[in-house]
Formats: C-alpha cells, structure tokens, sequence
C-alpha cells in the first residue's frame, strides 16, 4: 500500500492505529498539510486535528513548532512528484489535500486554487479537485419519506444506538409540533438526536436544532478523529458535532441521500 493510502486510512477512520514507521515520503505531504492548514494564516482546530492525526508522538507544544518549521521550507512539490508513482497515487495524493481544507464543510476560492495547483503539479486531470471535495463534502436536500425510512432501515450504527422510544429530554422543544417522530439516538444514555420524516433534531455544539431535509445545504462526510462533522444549511448556519463518536450522523445522511461510501473506504 503506498504511503498516501496508508495516511488516508489513518485519516479516515477512528481505529486505525497510529503509522509505526517512517517513510521517504513523509516530509513532502506533511508540507502539503501544513501549508494548506495555514493558507489563511492560522490553523483551525479541525485542520489541527489532521495533522495531529499524522503525527500523534507530538505534544501541543511540540505540534505548534513543528507546524512552524515545516510551513518555513514551503511545499516539497519534487517530493510530491516523487511519491506520486502513478495517477491513482497522485488521486491519494489530492485527497490528502481536499481532506485538509474542506473539514468545516466550505471551501472557498483559494482554498479551491490551492487543490487544482496540487493537481497540475501531479499531472491530475482538471476534474481531479472537484472529484475529491465530493468524497468529503456532500449536498443536502429535499427527500421524501419513504427514502428516509429506507435510509433507517439499512443503517449500521457505530456507537449511536436508535430507539422506538419517543424523546425523553428538552431535545423535544426544538421539533416542530408537526414533525413526524421515527426514532431516537442514543450516545449511551444520553440522547443526543432523533430522526423525523421531516429532518433530524440533535445537540450540535451550539445547541438543539432541528434541521429539515430541505434545509441541508451541504455537510461533512469524513470527520477525522478530533475533528467536528458539519452540516451547513442554505442560510448559512453552520451545525457543528465536535464528539467523534458522532460520525454516524454523517452515514445516516448519506444513506437518506442516497450515496456510496468514499472510494477509500473500499
């Protein structure tokens, strides 16, 4: 498996463990990361949770300096080149990169720049960015209520446990009187949302809400660990869940919507 790979599922999923050797590669796509992370001029904590994620031996202070070095020498693109043996590397390569600047959900203009360069250095078709931002950021939208039934059905739950059971907390003040209940979600005891026909009531980091399947206008399909799920509706509200054991949100969304899992979870 190349490098970029290994890293990818190192990034992806919850319990891979930590990478326990080097590689000539290494130094070259954490100068991508980095450099990306502070394409704005500071780093977010879900772009630090990234790079912690890459390399976890580092203690927050250590981290920062790290950062601060790395982002110095700039981007190694020989090394980039080098690492990138064939296209479906270099398409690692690239995601690596979409991962970094399209955790929070949005993607701006230079955020956009920054991917399509990664592209072209690495000889990636021009469809190549938008290709990868779609594994990562997906679009909401209306859905009618058999296909959100369905959705529930096929729904292999994580850590979230769904119940019958209608809502037992002050989650219930925040659904509307006409919305159609289908089940719960539990994180332990706790419940921490519930499914409608309608749209999904949970306890994003800013609060309970209830979002409408109409209202969605995008959300985050791969939270990395550390990182938060967003989900941004179409007035520009962002919905933030920091806990990583909330991931399954983003499963069940993409069931409601239909999708396939991301090409590197196959």
């Amino acid at each position: 498996m190349s490098r970029p790979r290994e890293l990818l599922q190192l990034v992806d999923h919850l319990d891979h463990p930590a990478l326990s050797t080097a590689d000539p590669s290494d130094a070259a796509l954490c100068s991508l990361l980095v450099a990306l992370a502070l394409e704005d001029g500071r780093v977010a904590p879900d772009e630090l949770a990234l790079l912690r994620r890459v390399r976890p031996s580092l203690h927050e202070g250590g981290l920062q300096a790290w950062i601060t070095e790395v982002a110095a020498q700039g981007i190694d693109w020989p090394g980039l080149r080098a690492a990138a043996t064939d296209g479906a590397v270099g398409m690692d390569i690239l995601r690596l990169a979409a991962r970094m600047v399209a955790l929070d959900g949005e993607v701006d203009d230079t955020e956009i720049g920054g991917l399509t360069e990664v592209a072209r250095q690495l000889g990636l078709p021009e469809t190549a960015p938008r290709d990868a931002l779609r594994e990562i950021i997906a679009h909401g939208g209306p859905v009618d209520a058999a296909t959100v039934r369905e959705a529930l059905r096929n729904m292999w739950w994580d850590v979230l446990i769904p119940s019958r059971d209608p809502l037992e907390s002050d989650l219930d003040q925040v659904v509307p009187h006409t919305a159609n209940f289908l089940c719960s979600i539990r994180l332990g005891t706790e419940e921490v949302g519930a499914l409608f026909v309608e749209g999904l009531a949970a306890r994003w980091d800013s609060g309970s809400a209830f979002v409408g399947w109409d209202q969605i206008a995008t959300y985050t399909r791969i939270p990395v660990p550390g990182a938060s799920f967003h989900l941004r509706t179409r007035d520009g509200v962002d919905h933030a869940m920091t806990d990583p054991k909330l991931r399954d949100v983003g499963a069940l969304l993409d069931l409601v919507h239909g999708r396939q899992p991301h090409p590197a979870d196959r």
